[in-house]
């Protein structure tokens, strides 16, 4: 009997471990629910500790609303998404049991218009002040115009990305003073000045206002860059951040104290004295934060930790008070207020643009920069080696969708971006009484691109921006990502007013735009294979119609055909 016991005693460790490696390798069913919608997936079967199975079925469909994927809460914010919009795995199963997954929805709004628009002119070096104005006129045009954002009288702030104009952080030679892919080229900060201008009159301000990173002052930035009375002759004040407060003084009147409602970053300890306290306050130049409107003016270029570094980073660092939150006293960078090189930094960006969001975006794109944000090599050659002769401007009302649309130009898989995700999922910004939230847009099915180039395709400007790998996030979008869906046009008629079309798509499609006789016409992100569009204000004759289809990613594949209107 004895020893009957001592053989039970042996084998229950020996079995529960078994059982628990079992446990670890099974398969378990997952259930999905359309959580209003109707359609879509029933159920799969998933491993533990494997990416989710590709689904076959289509995505389902909800009246008012697009579909953004499916997550393991049945509420609109919080829990852990599993599938992306196209029924593609975003994270491995992790839990040990069955479960249900839920669709969550986005409400339909307008779209994010996007625009791109590129010269003509061999290389960005070719290109004049006033092809630069020409650019940055017809962007701005396509991207809806400043009209709504600011008027007659408005105090305008203008950001720029001036992070330094010397290699090596101020330790080297001065970079080339135009088109460098470093910094705003001062031509762009003139156009849009000019712009801004007929828009507010005299009686309106204009405000320049940067901090640079660590190396030299922003002053001598400003002057190194061209960014002079005389250049930027419509411009009021050029101000330098590391100027404005008394350093260490949060009761400064030069800036303001923001308090943020269920912020990101929590990191509450630091070795510098006036490190972030866990609290959600947030201190913003006052300058910029009572300004009747911030333009953002970013580069084109990556960053080795952000991935990239567009209007959101733009704003989100360089825009935070040096006085406040720089290294020292003598040190403008704003390298110690969160770990550059952790998951806090992108928590920090999503918070702090959210504080002091743009209002409109211009991105200088006439260069792009590989290894951004500044070439670490001294030397015009090693720089000249990094550059990817872009000769683009965008611009947008939505600065996250233009970044969105910048990670895709640059071969970045864009949801590896988490401080972009983050503000995906939030959707709006800004704490301002005094101003409108902005929304944002972080789903490329619902950003409209408009121009005289796409992203991707024979036309595309898509670059391989790979070659600086980030630290904390980011992956390079890989080739079955960068595979357009398939599309053809199975029918097209006009029917009285109507232009009716019937696609055949693949399930990786996440929209489609509608274009007649070349021009944009619209767009869909819902119904994509019957498509019945009002055609009243296009005139009898024969019609060319062309129609694009993109997957989220914004590979696209192209389909026309001729039909003629009676």
């Amino acid at each position: 009997m004895k020893k009957l016991l001592f053989l039970l005693v042996l084998l229950v460790p020996v079995g529960f471990i078994a059982c628990e490696f079992f446990l670890e390798s099974r398969d378990f069913k997952i259930t999905f629910d359309a959580n209003g919608g109707t359609g879509g997936p029933t159920s799969v079967t998933a491993t533990h500790s494997k990416p989710m199975p590709t689904l076959s079925a289509h995505a389902p469909v909800r009246t008012g609303y697009f579909f953004i994927g499916y997550y393991d809460t049945d509420a609109q914010t919080g829990g852990t998404r599993y599938y992306f919009s196209d029924l593609t795995s975003i994270t491995d199963w992790d839990k040990k049991h069955a479960a249900t997954l839920y669709a969550r929805w986005l409400p339909t709004t307008e779209p994010s218009i996007v625009s791109m628009v590129r010269s003509s002119e061999a290389r960005a070096s070719d290109l004049t002040p006033g092809d630069i104005k020409e650019l940055v006129v017809q962007a701005v045009e396509l991207a809806g115009g400043l009209d709504d954002i600011i008027k007659t009288g408005d105090t305008v702030v203008l950001k720029p990305n001036l992070i330094t104009t010397h290699y090596n952080w101020g330790t080297g030679a001065t970079i080339p003073v135009t088109v460098n892919g470093v910094c705003t080229d001062w031509r762009v900060v003139k156009a849009v000045s000019e712009i801004v201008r007929d828009i507010i009159g005299p009686a309106g301000r204009i405000l320049v206002i940067e901090g640079s990173g660590s190396g030299i002052s922003t002053v001598q930035n400003f002057i190194n860059a061209g960014y002079t009375p005389t250049n930027l002759d419509k411009v009021d004040q050029i101000i330098a951040l590391d100027n404005e407060g008394t350093w260490g003084d949060k009761n400064s009147p030069d800036v303001t104290r923001v308090e943020l409602v269920n912020f990101l970053y929590n990191t509450a300890s630091g070795t510098y004295y006036n490190y972030y306290k866990n609290d959600g306050v947030y201190y913003v130049n006052k300058k910029m934060y009572e300004a009747d409107a911030i333009i953002c003016l970013p580069v084109l270029k990556n960053h080795w930790n952000a991935v990239v570094t567009g209007s959101i980073k733009n704003m989100a660092i360089g825009a935070a008070p040096p006085r406040i939150y720089g290294v020292s006293s003598t040190n403008i960078g704003r390298n110690s207020m969160v770990n550059h090189d952790t998951i806090s930094f992108h928590q920090w960006m999503a918070d702090y643009f959210s504080v002091l969001p743009a209002d409109f975006t211009i991105m200088d794109a006439l260069q792009g920069l590989e290894r951004g944000p500044l070439p670490s090599a001294a030397g015009a050659s090693a720089l000249a080696g990094f550059q990817k002769n872009m000769r683009t401007i965008l611009a947008s009302k939505d600065a996250l969708a233009i970044d969105i649309v910048q990670t895709n130009i640059m071969n970045w898989d864009y949801s590896t971006v988490r401080y972009l995700e983050y503000l995906t999922e939030r959707g709006r910004a800004g704490v301002n009484p005094n101003k409108p939230e902005v929304l944002l847009n972080g789903y490329p099915k619902n950003i409209i691109v408009r121009g005289n180039v796409t992203v991707g395709g024979t036309n595309g400007i898509r670059r391989n921006f790979a070659g600086n790998l980030p630290m904390s996030g980011g992956n390079p979008l890989s080739a079955a990502q960068l595979t357009p869906p398939t599309l053809s046009i199975v029918s097209a008629s006009f029917e009285n007013q109507n232009l009716l079309l019937n696609l055949n798509v693949s399930n990786n499609t996440d929209k489609v735009d509608i274009f007649i006789n070349n021009e944009y016409f619209e767009s869909y992100n819902e119904d994509m294979t019957n498509i019945n569009i009002d055609a009243s204000t296009v005139g009898t004759g024969t019609h060319n119609i062309m129609v694009r289809s993109y997957n989220r990613f914004m590979s696209h594949n192209e389909a026309s055909i001729t039909r003629t209107k009676n």
